[in-house]
C-alpha cells in the first residue's frame, strides 16, 4: 500500500487493530514507513501474526515529500478489505 496523504492516527489504529484480529493468524508479517497527520516523523509499523508496534524513526527532511508505504505478508489475506481499508484511514 502507498499513499502521499497522510493517515488520521486514530482511524488507521482502529483499522489496524481489528484486521490484527480478525487476520491475525494469517498475518506472517506486516511492515512499513507511515506518514501520519499531526507528526514531523516518520512512524515505523511493524508487526507478526497479532503482534504490532509502531514507534517514531528520523524526521522527514525539507526536501522530502512525506508518504506512506506498507507491506503485508500472509495467507489468503482479502487485499480489496486491505486497500480499502486503509484508504479510508488516510485525510481527505
Amino acid at each position: 500500500f502507498r499513499s502521499n496523504r497522510p493517515f488520521d492516527p486514530d482511524r488507521l489504529e482502529d483499522f489496524l487493530s481489528g484486521v490484527v484480529q480478525v487476520y491475525g493468524e494469517d498475518l506472517l508479517r506486516y511492515k512499513g514507513i507511515l506518514y501520519v497527520k499531526g507528526s514531523k516523523r516518520r512512524l515505523l509499523f511493524q508487526g507478526v501474526h497479532m503482534m504490532m508496534g509502531a514507534e517514531p524513526g528520523k524526521p522527514w527532511l525539507a526536501n522530502e515529500t512525506p508518504n506512506t508505504k506498507m507491506v503485508f505478508i500472509g495467507r489468503k489475506l482479502p487485499e480489496d478489505i486491505f486497500t480499502q481499508g486503509l484508504e479510508l484511514c488516510l485525510i481527505r
